[in-house]
């Protein structure tokens, strides 16, 4: 009997202190939960209410933690520069840094922070964003652990707020060093997820796209013609912007980096500017809630699943050994003085070959034409009445005075040919 109660003292001292120590929160464990977790933490994040500034220390926290090297480049941007009464923006990036000892780096990034409201309802909790937050959150995650023949550099980007360019020159990221940036941008907040490298064909988006393939994911390929956003401006390096060039992957394009998008929208719909077609603009409007996003994808898991295609496909394709050769053809490819070139040859020649085909074309049907449509008039009746009979004699100007024809050989010539 006194065992039995020792031996139920024991286990309830064990079973008490079990229940006294600190509970750890689950980990997230997929992009969408990730990403769930920082719109609870910083629904907030439009540059004014400072709620940017707080996202920053948190991203960068969470770098730290998995052993990147953390810089926070800061940068301030006054908007209109001809109003005194402009407002001065403090720009924050967050530049997490793994040197692997290789000399060259992967980027990966996005942008973190949110917008102003474009409706009276609210900005809502910009999750459209945050969803790339999420992804690129564990992204960061799985490629800090793997043996990458790259050192690598993730980059949450701030001052979305004032439009997709980003001073290469204060970023915090050694351009020269760059081989790859991989840019997501509002993935899985839309009707399709794309990936996209530049308008020309482009050796790193073949290669994402045979690894996507590989993990069975898929993505949609840009149009052949990209239909210019309602706002379009002119840039450095397109005379319009699109979809595809909407992001931070804009500005390392014009600086000759080798990049690779993936960008959530509908491309076909007002140039990718709504992210889901037949309604009106998601982004910083009170519908940019994760909620809202989930009921227009059918749901959590599908949103999750879209996530997490792309999470596994840049995950396997920047571990891969053949990325290598691939960025080094890359690199050949990519240079903004040669961008146009070989659109032009193309469009030259194609425009050439359509020229011909039409010029052939239009003479055959001129041809058909000629044949078909010249009216045929029959000769005139000798018998028709409006005709008048010749009166008189119609050889009397051939005659001579003597009544012979002027045809008729003289008399006594020697000439025997018209005699009989």
């Amino acid at each position: 009997m006194k065992r039995a109660l020792l031996l139920i003292l024991v286990l309830s001292l064990i079973l008490t202190s079990l229940l006294t120590l600190p509970v750890a929160s689950a980990e997230p464990s997929v992009p969408y939960d990730l990403a769930v977790s920082f719109i609870a933490a910083h629904s907030r994040r439009d540059i004014l209410s400072g709620g940017e500034a707080a996202a920053a220390k948190t991203l960068a926290s969470r770098l730290e933690s998995r052993g990147y090297v953390v810089t926070t480049p800061s940068d301030r941007v006054t908007v209109d520069t001809t109003d005194p009464k402009a407002v001065t923006y403090d720009v924050s990036h967050v530049i997490g840094f793994k040197d692997n000892g290789k000399g060259r780096t992967l980027l990966v990034g996005c942008f973190y922070g949110g917008y102003e409201p474009t409706d009276s309802l609210g900005t809502g909790e910009g999750a459209s964003v945050a969803l790339s937050v999420g992804l690129l959150l564990y992204v960061a995650d799985a490629l800090v652990d793997l043996p990458l023949d790259y050192d690598l550099a993730i980059a949450f980007w701030g001052g979305a707020e004032l439009g997709s360019d980003i001073d290469l020159d204060k970023c915090g990221v050694d351009l020269s060093r760059l081989a790859l940036y991989v840019n997501f941008d509002c993935v899985a907040a839309g009707s399709e997820d794309y990936l996209y490298a530049d308008d020309l064909p482009r050796s790193q988006e073949r290669y994402f796209r045979e690894i996507a393939a590989e993990q069975g994911a898929t993505f949609a390929e840009a149009p052949l013609y990209k239909s210019p956003a309602a706002f379009s401006t002119a840039s450095e390096v397109y005379s319009s912007l699109h979809l595809g060039i909407l992001g931070a992957n804009r500005s390392f394009m014009g600086a000759d980096v080798p990049c690779v998008s993936f960008v959530g929208g509908a491309w076909d719909y007002d140039g990718g500017l709504y992210p889901y077609r037949g309604m009106g603009d998601v982004e910083g409007t009170s519908l940019d809630t994760i909620a809202e996003i989930d009921r227009l994808n059918g749901g959590r898991e599908a949103t999750s699943s879209r996530l997490l295609a792309t999470a596994k496909t840049v995950i396997a394709a920047l571990s891969d050994s053949r990325l290598t050769p691939v960025l080094d053809q890359a690199a050949k490819e990519t240079s903004s003085a040669d961008l146009y070139s070989p659109l032009a040859y193309y469009l030259i020649i194609g425009i050439g070959a359509l020229a011909i085909i039409a010029f052939f074309v239009v003479l055959i049907l001129r041809q058909g034409k000629d044949r078909r449509d010249v009216e045929w008039t029959p000769p005139s009746d000798p018998q028709s009445s409006d005709r008048q009979p010749p009166t008189g004699d119609p050889f009397e100007e051939f005659r001579t005075t003597d009544g012979a024809s002027s045809d008729d050989p003289p008399q006594g010539s020697d000439d025997d040919v018209f005699r009989f």
